[in-house]
């Protein structure tokens, strides 16, 4: 993995998620919005190696801990789920759009209802995540999938690490 181009490519979507641009295509009085963190999460849990996947995952649940109103629940939860992703690799069958919305409805459901439980532990507050909210926000998370998955399938071969042996660069002919 390529590490500073992945996270150029976190820091984008922490931006997105924590700036008003996303309010643009937002319901509810912008409550309900997609998770592009959380598609990346899925994304990369299912196309790196598994020992890279731990460091994704820690790094998306920071960035998504950094745009919400709590630290620590997300990073907690994100980093969990996506060592589970990753051990899922050959077991999921992601190479169709309708089983990534699939997953990614699916992880979505568990990872906004598990980071919302830890964050109402953490503040001990008594605030409940509406159940149409929770929906709404995955469900909107896996309708973004056919448009930000072809996009991250291209940009996947520049945060590829190099495989040994080759060189990007010029070659020298023999002297």
């Amino acid at each position: 993995m390529r590490w500073i181009l992945f996270i150029l490519l976190t820091m984008a979507a922490s931006v997105l998620e924590a700036g008003n641009l996303l309010n643009l295509i937002a319901f509810g009085y912008g409550q309900v919005r997609p998770s592009i963190l959380l598609v990346l999460l899925v994304f990369f849990a299912l196309r790196t190696e598994p020992m890279e996947v731990v460091g994704i995952s820690f790094l998306l649940g920071f960035a998504a801990d950094l745009a919400g109103p709590v630290m620590g629940p997300n990073t907690v939860c994100w980093g969990v789920a996506g060592s589970l992703l990753a051990q899922m690799q050959g077991l999921l069958n992601v190479r169709h759009s309708v089983y990534q919305i699939a997953v990614v409805l699916a992880a979505a459901l568990v990872l906004m209802a598990a980071s919302h439980g830890l964050a109402v532990l953490k503040t001990e507050q008594a605030g409940t995540l509406p159940l149409q909210i929770l929906l709404g926000r995955a469900f909107y998370t896996a309708a973004i999938v056919p448009f930000l998955w072809p996009l991250l399938e291209r940009l996947r071969p520049l945060l590829k690490k190099p495989q040994p042996g080759r060189s990007s660069g010029i070659r020298l002919g023999h002297v």
